[in-house]
């Protein structure tokens, strides 16, 4: 056996304990609205998920998820966990993994909110989480406001764009008082 399919071996058997996990099931077909939903009690703080090892995609999809400012991933998992604007789970991707936000209650849906990965959304949508904090239309952590943000957990990466953005938007607009106004 080579080591590249000893590394696929060893994978597949991840992904599939990974996915067995006795705390959640993943309810609904392939593509076609599918849902995370918790099997047992699971406290705040708990890991639910070890998302490594997973996909590289070399776009942005509406099934990808952003762990850098210029990466994004496939994972069974997270392609099956819906958003939320008060999220049950929150997916770090510094430590590559979800993390439960709350305690969760056996049958209570796994969520989380995709602007903490997202920052401009591949298919932007419309909301209807019911949460009192819903957004209402959601395309991403880059057309949110600051007290938006603040409500969530958000990544790193997230962080920084944001950063990056409020630079540009200062430097766009010492440009413009200072050629444009002459």
């Amino acid at each position: 056996m080579t080591n590249k399919q000893r590394k696929f071996q060893h994978t597949q058997k991840h992904l599939v304990q990974n996915l067995t996990s006795n705390l959640f099931d993943i309810i609904g077909q392939q593509d076609s609205n599918r849902k995370v939903v918790a099997t047992s009690e699971i406290k705040k703080g708990k890991i639910i998920y070890d998302i490594e090892p997973y996909s590289h995609t070399q776009s942005q999809n509406f099934l990808s998820v952003q762990i850098s400012s210029e990466e994004h991933i496939l994972d069974t998992l997270l392609e099956a966990m819906n958003h939320s604007c008060s999220p049950t789970t929150f997916v770090d991707c510094n430590q590559m993994l979800v993390i439960a936000e709350q305690d969760i209650l056996p049958g209570e849906e796994l969520t989380f909110f995709y602007p903490s990965t997202e920052w401009k959304m591949d298919r932007p949508f419309s909301c209807h989480c019911g949460s009192l904090n819903c957004l209402g239309f959601v395309s991403g952590a880059k057309d949110l406001s600051i007290s938006q943000l603040l409500k969530c957990q958000i990544n790193t990466h997230i962080k920084t764009l944001i950063q990056n953005s409020f630079k540009s938007d200062y430097v766009k607009s010492r440009f413009k008082k200072q050629y444009v106004s002459r």
